[in-house]
């Protein structure tokens, strides 16, 4: 396959993390797209591996992004689970910078099904419970484990806050504003934003490819990265 344009940039948002190595982990995909020619920018997003001074929303990050890209002209915009998130709410308010859009098993929208919906009334409620009758924080950290919310047992106040902020700003309705050209990248296995998510994304997104990645889970850039590059070079030559 051809080799995209030298002065092709792409920005590349990760998922929601505490670790302030996430940086280390994209390396090998992150090679891979400059290898193919890519221009690559990758920044951490503020807030995650240090405690910020407020909570953020999801306002804040659009803003931080635009800030981040004012130097750059359109490029390619990649976002990953929260990282989606993100690069679908700044397409939709600024579809003057953005060529492309490539959402990796994006967040972004909340999964009504029944098991998810008793997951976060339990969580609540545990999380209550134990700031109530407890002091425990070995007690705590056993409920919020219990939860599958490690996450948000580690972070401090304002990144909880954050947190709660950013789940409750579903994109759901942006997805008919975007108007740049999107490939949808999906892990089949994925748990974290499972795979009916993919096709909203997909269906209401008006000018969108979707891609399959078999066997793969909420992060095939880590464990199918060649893959999620021939998708990407595939959707650029159509």
């Amino acid at each position: 396959m051809p080799k995209p344009n030298k002065s092709l940039d792409i920005v590349v948002l990760h998922g929601w993390t505490l670790n302030p190595g996430v940086q280390d982990k994209w390396q090998p995909f992150l090679k891979l797209l400059e290898k193919a020619g890519f221009k690559v920018h990758f920044w951490p997003l503020p807030g995650l591996a240090e405690e910020p001074k407020k909570a953020l929303h999801l306002t804040d990050y659009v803003d931080w992004l635009a800030d981040q890209t004012k130097s750059l002209e359109k490029f390619l915009l990649l976002g990953h689970s929260f990282g989606g998130q993100l690069a679908t709410r700044f397409t939709k308010l600024h579809p003057e910078k953005v060529s492309r859009l490539v959402l990796i098993d994006s967040s972004g929208i909340l999964d009504h099904s029944l098991p998810k919906k008793l997951k976060r009334t339990v969580f609540r409620t545990l999380a209550k419970v134990g700031k109530t009758f407890t002091s425990s924080s070995v007690l705590r950290r056993l409920l919020y484990q219990l939860a599958r919310e490690r996450d948000y047992y580690e972070a401090g106040a304002n990144q909880r806050k954050t947190m709660r902020n950013i789940l409750t700003d579903e994109v759901v309705d942006d997805l008919p504003a975007i108007q740049a050209p999107t490939l949808v990248i999906w892990g089949e296995h994925d748990r974290m934003t499972p795979l009916k998510l993919a096709e909203t994304f997909a269906e209401n997104i008006p000018n969108s490819q979707f891609v399959l990645i078999k066997a793969a889970r909420h992060s095939p850039m880590y464990t199918h990265p060649e893959e999620v590059l021939s998708a990407i070079k595939n959707f650029l030559e159509k």
